[in-house]
Order: C-alpha cells, then structure tokens, then sequence
C-alpha cells in the first residue's frame, strides 16, 4: 500500500498528495538506469555522427577516389604506367600538365585521387600521341622559377 504525503505551500484550504512508491531506493536507481541509458544513446549517436563525416559526400563537392566505381579509370592506370616507364617521362608529363609529380604518383599508383575531366582527357590525348610515336610532353621546357638556366 503506497503512503501518500501531504505537502501544503501555503496554509490553505488546497493539499497536493505525492504519492511515495514502495521504496525511494527503486526510483533512484530507475532514475540512474535512465541516466545512463541516455548517456550510452548520446555516445553513440555522436559517433555515428563523427563516421558519417567520414562517408563519401554525394554531390558536385565529392572528391573521386579510384576504387570500384571507376572502372574506366582502373583499366587507363595500367596503360598509363607501361607509357610512364622511361627514366624521366612522369615527371616531364607532370609538367606538361601543370601539376606536381606527387599529384601525378597519386594518380597513378597511390589512388588516393582521380583527375577532373580537363586533366583525364589531357592524359589520354598523350598517351594516344606517345603511341603515334610524338611525345607532346617533351616540348615543354622546365620551369625557370624551380630550374634557372645557369645553374645544372
């Protein structure tokens, strides 16, 4: 049989009764097993929050990765590797294309990038020229700023 209490704010005519359980103790621990039961929901909620950062972002701000959606891509990686073979050639076609030769590296063997368009079509008009027996890349001369001309 529950106990009732009477607690009176102000001497009057009106009484509110709380009703007391069987033991304060059950309600506390009810209370400590919400508590935690919240606490443990935050927790993983915020961590799928944190790995859904991590997820790749659909729209035109996505960065392509080669993987198994790119297969057009992994089959011109091999092509473009036996055509990168001579001493010399990755970093002369890295010039030719405006970029950094580790940018070239993460293209071809790291893949951890994809090129844009502009840069793929670039890439697959040399290695039709590189087949035709004209290497495109060799007309460019080296960059004078991080090569000047006096000294070897």
């Amino acid at each position: 049989m529950a106990t009732k209490i009477s607690v009176l704010p102000s001497p009057g005519p009106v009484a509110a009764h709380l009703p007391l359980g069987p033991s304060p103790k059950l309600a506390v621990t009810l209370v400590t097993l919400l508590g935690e039961a919240a606490i443990a929901a935050a927790a993983t909620a915020a961590r799928a929050a944190y790995q859904a950062s991590f997820r790749r972002k659909r729209g035109p701000r996505r960065k392509a990765r080669a993987g198994l959606d790119t297969p057009l891509w992994n089959s011109l990686v091999p092509e473009l590797r036996r055509a990168l073979l001579p001493h010399g050639s990755k970093a002369r076609l890295a010039r030719h294309l405006g970029i950094p030769r580790q940018r070239l590296q993460d293209y071809l063997k790291s893949g951890t990038r994809v090129p844009d368009g502009e840069t793929t079509l670039r890439l697959l008009h040399w290695l039709g020229e590189m087949r035709a027996g004209r290497d495109p890349s060799a007309l460019v001369p080296p960059d004078p700023l991080r090569f000047p001309p006096g000294k070897s």
